[in-house]
């Protein structure tokens, strides 16, 4: 890929991506703010009154739909029961396509890089970043407990007289959520097609998908916030026309002890946050790969640009210096 690299002045932070619409017109563009399963959804399409109610009820559905598979404090989910049966000790785990699909994908950011690991769950709630949200820093023995029980590399996917199975070496219990709500905007994405509408916009929890234009025929604009202070305003404005933007970012959750912020990105191969970034946003046109690269390049920092093997459109990244990195890839 062709690359142009860019290092920018000083910079205190970049974060939390905000999706913003400049122009609206009432009659035309509707904007419509929805919470699902405790995430906060904004959509401003081009569509009618009529339409859009039920375009919600749509996307609730889809939405409930798919935490019915990914959700592991869910305890009906597949997700949550594939992580009992592996705690039980069953080595080969009768698993649906499209779940299949999910630890193909985790699977593939996890070989690229091992700080990703989609079995790091017992770290997350080790670290209390689970559902009880009860964060303390542990005890290092339990660290390295918890370490022995993360191994991407003992999980395979085989397909069985058109049977997917999840083969296991050893129990492990599994987490989505750095790459959970970016499938669940590409899925998001079909109910707009089937719905006819092209041009809307999607804010999933901070993940963004901006398809077609905006009501004065233009590209959407998706700010990027400074997180530290926001009277200083964005960090820069991104005009989109069919592409995603995510950004990881260690101001999303976080407890202080000591003195020290513990942020919830959890380093799988040491087990403690990472810090060789602020944050990081990727610009693709799938928003499952941009939001596992965002995670990915917040774990790597400026080392992600190294990697060929990850592909996107544009990244930014800002280092714990305050200094920002853009790298735009002129033939993605």
């Amino acid at each position: 890929m062709k690359k142009k690299i860019y290092l920018s002045i000083p910079i205190i932070a970049i974060a939390l991506i905000i999706a913003v619409s400049f122009y609206r017109s009432r009659d035309k563009y509707i904007t419509s703010t929805v919470v699902i399963s405790d995430t906060i959804l904004n959509i401003t399409a081009q569509i009618s009154d009529k339409n859009m109610e039920k375009l919600i009820g749509s996307i609730t559905n889809e939405i409930n739909r798919v935490d019915r598979i990914l959700n592991p404090y869910n305890d009906s989910s597949e997700i949550a029961k594939i992580n009992k049966e592996s705690l039980s000790g069953k080595k080969e785990i009768e698993i649906s396509d499209e779940i299949a699909h999910i630890f193909t994908t985790g699977l593939n950011y996890s070989k690229l890089n091992p700080s990703f690991d989609i079995s790091v769950r017992p770290l997350i709630e080790l670290w209390g970043f689970g559902v009880k949200e009860n964060q303390t820093v542990p005890l290092k023995q339990d660290i390295d407990n918890a370490l022995a029980n993360i191994d991407y590399s003992s999980v395979s996917i085989v397909t069985n007289n058109d049977k997917k199975i999840l083969t296991l070496s050893k129990p492990l219990t599994f987490d989505f959520g750095s790459y959970g709500k970016g499938y669940i905007i590409d899925k998001l994405k079909n109910v707009f097609k089937e719905y006819n509408i092209k041009n809307y916009l999607i804010d999933y929890g901070g993940d963004t998908y901006a398809n077609g234009f905006n009501s004065k025929g233009k590209p959407w604009v998706i700010a990027i916030r400074n997180p530290r202070n926001d009277a200083d305003g964005y960090l820069g404005l991104l005009e989109s026309t069919n592409y995603t933007i995510v950004t990881s970012g260690d101001y999303e959750r976080y407890f202080t002890q000591d003195g020290t912020n513990y942020h919830h990105i959890i380093d799988a191969k040491i087990g403690y946050p990472t810090y060789n970034s602020i944050s990081a946003t990727i610009v693709h046109t799938n928003a499952e790969d941009a939001d596992a690269l965002s995670t990915t390049a917040f774990l790597m920092g400026t080392n992600f640009f190294t990697n060929e093997a990850f592909k996107y459109k544009e990244a930014y990244i800002v280092t714990p210096e305050g200094e920002l990195f853009i790298v735009t890839n002129e033939n993605f």
